[in-house]
This record gives structure tokens, C-alpha cells and sequence, in this order.
């Protein structure tokens, strides 16, 4: 974390610009415009994912197993309780009635509390258990580690501007406060769709019997994904347009560095030997995660806006349709992050 924090802001220092703009809080986006949309990179990033994404989800699109979810029971109680809410938020959340004026910029939360209760109502359906009833002070605790874990990617924003904030304005206190409530959702909402893709057969049998990545826990291999992500996020303040993708790949791979050189065991190592069940449910739960993050924005009061570089095009809500691979990576920073939290919480 230290690293992924000071090697943006160096960069930028050792450029010979000033650094305080970076440090203002409430946050502000420092780049005000991006290079225009360009024809070339968005080909060339669009056949990168599909080279990258295509051969592990083609496994799992023609597997012939069960494609429908186990069902070992009823919907829980609660679970018709966090869809009614989620359902009444979401029409407070779109809607503007002067009633409800007050709290319009303040739907984020409850949507997203509510959106959290009902996905695992809907895995203690298949299975009869859950993160929220089996294990709440792990689930608790994401809520805490999430907050610290989105704030991290507010920060590396303001050297490359992706996205900014509209529709409200706050004190630096009160801002802190609103934001990281909102940002305490991140992790558990990954970890709960992630769970529940896993009542799939599809999910949970569907990845296997790959290619496996053999030195993946190689120590030479982590120790050049640190050095070559660390000297890659010391130019990302520089040189914002062209690395502006770089806020979703290099912490990935710092954390997962990291993890190999100091706690080998980690969640995704399966893919050592052709087991891609994490790699392909944490990706695919952030990319459904990701769907609805930008639904449920689109018409909100309090809501972000996209400037991407290059690809700002073709919208699908506010976000770029090819911004959502940034999804995939980002599916597989929460695995690392979630596993850190999963092994040293209480049950």
C-alpha cells in the first residue's frame, strides 16, 4: 500500500511539478482534459481483452454441465426485506421528490446495503449458507477493509482522472464521512456475488482442466511484477493519458507480488495448475457488480462521470462500453484483498 500511495506522487515530484494539487482533500480531479478519442488504441486495447479475456471465459461458455443455480430452499425472510428496500432506493434514487429532498444525494449506501442483504439471501437459498449469517464478523470487516481499499483508487485517480464526482458539495469532514460509507460496499459486494456465481455448476466446475500459469508462485516472477508495476506507477502522474489504464492493472500486481514473496498461499494460485474458479468468479462477480454500480448512477443525484482517454465512446450509462474491462482486473484486486481479510477474521 505504501508503495502503490508514494511511487505516483514521486513520480510527479521528480517531474518537477508541483505536488500539493494532488494532496487537496476533498479530492479533486487535477486533469481537466484527455487526448481525444483515438481510432487505433481503442482497436488495439478492444483485441487485448478479447486475447486476455476470450480463452478462460470460452472454457466456461461451453460447459455442458447444470447451468441453473443450486436450490436447497425457500428465500429467506430478510431476502424479501433487502429486495423491497433495494427496489424502494432505487425509485428514490432516480425519482427527485421534494420530500425526500434532503437525503436525495444519499441513496448510494442504502441501495447498495440492501443490494448486498439480497445476494446472499439468494446463496442461502442454494446452499443454506452465507457470508452475512455464517461468517458476520468476516463480513463485517470487509465492510471496514473496503473503505480503505476504494479510498486507495480515489487517490491514484487524481493523477489520471478517469472519473469525477457531480451533484453535491460537502465539507472536507462530512465528505470523508458520505464517501467512505459509500466505499465500505466495494468489497462486499464482489465477495457476495462471487459466492453466489459459485452455486452455479458453471462457475464452480466450468474452469477447470486449463493451462496452468506453472511459475506462478515464482519469487523471481512476483519480484519483477513489483519492480516492473512499481516503476510503471511512477509515471502514471506524468504521462496520465497514455497509463490511464494502469490504476486497475499495476496494484493488482503489487498486491499479488507481494503476496507470493511474503505469504505464498493465496486465492487464485489454482491457476498453477489449470484451476481458474477464482480468477473467473471474482472477474465476472466485479464486472456484474460493475453493471449495476453504473445502473444504479445513471440518474442519481449525488453521481460520477467518466473522462477517459482514447476510448470515450460508445456509452453504456455514464461509463465507455470498453472502460468495463477494467472490471476484470479490478474482480481480481478484490480476490487478493478479500483473501487477506477472509483468513485473519474471527468466524
Amino acid at each position: 500500500m505504501g508503495l502503490i500511495l508514494a511511487l505516483p506522487l514521486l513520480g510527479v515530484l521528480f517531474s518537477g511539478h508541483n505536488v500539493l494539487p494532488y494532496l487537496v482533500f476533498p479530492p479533486k480531479s487535477v486533469i481537466t482534459s484527455h487526448a481525444p478519442f483515438s481510432g487505433p488504441v481503442f482497436i488495439a486495447i478492444f483485441l487485448f481483452v478479447v486475447v486476455t479475456v476470450l480463452p478462460v471465459f470460452k472454457k466456461g461458455l461451453t460447459y455442458t454441465g447444470r447451468t441453473t443455480p443450486l436450490t436447497a430452499g425457500q428465500l429467506p425472510w430478510w431476502g424479501y426485506g433487502s429486495f423491497a428496500g433495494l427496489a424502494c432506493f432505487w425509485i428514490l434514487a432516480w425519482t427527485r421528490f421534494d420530500w425526500f429532498s434532503t437525503y436525495q444525494a444519499h441513496t448510494f449506501f442504502p441501495i447498495w446495503f440492501c443490494w448486498i442483504v439480497y445476494v446472499n439471501a439468494l446463496t442461502f437459498r442454494s446452499k443454506h449458507q452465507c457470508l452475512l449469517v455464517n461468517f458476520p464478523y468476516k463480513f463485517i470487516g470487509l465492510f471496514i477493509i473496503s473503505a480503505v481499499f476504494w479510498w486507495m483508487f480515489e487517490y491514484l485517480n487524481r493523477f489520471v482522472g478517469n472519473w469525477y464526482y457531480s451533484g453535491s458539495q460537502y465539507s472536507a469532514g462530512k465528505y470523508f464521512f458520505l464517501a467512505t460509507l459509500s466505499f465500505s460496499t466495494v468489497l462486499p459486494a464482489v465477495e457476495s456475488m462471487k459466492e453466489y456465481l459459485l452455486t452455479f455448476d458453471r462457475f464452480k466446475n466450468g474452469f477447470k482442466n486449463m493451462p496452468g500459469i506453472k511459475r506462478l508462485n515464482s519469487r523471481h516472477g512476483a519480484l519483477f511484477l513489483l519492480i516492473l508495476s512499481s516503476v510503471l506507477l511512477l509515471f502514471i502522474g506524468v504521462f496520465p493519458d497514455p497509463l490511464f489504464f494502469l490504476v486497475w492493472i499495476c496494484p493488482f500486481f503489487i498486491f499479488l507480488g507481494c503476496w507470493i514473496l511474503f505469504d505464498p498461499p493465496h486465492i487464485l494460485e489454482g491457476v498453477k495448475k489449470g484451476d481458474y474458479t477464482m480468477v473467473a468468479a471474482y472477474a465476472t462477480a466485479a464486472l456484474i457488480c460493475g453493471f449495476f454500480w453504473e445502473m444504479f448512477n445513471f440518474y442519481s443525484l449525488a453521481r460520477w462521470q467518466y473522462t477517459i482517454p482514447y476510448v470515450q465512446v460508445f456509452h453504456l450509462f455514464e461509463m465507455p462500453v470498453l472502460g468495463y474491462a477494467g472490471y476484470l482486473p479490478f474482480g481480481l484486486e478484490c480476490a487478493v484483498i478479500i483473501d487477506l481479510v477472509m483468513k485473519h477474521s474471527r468466524k
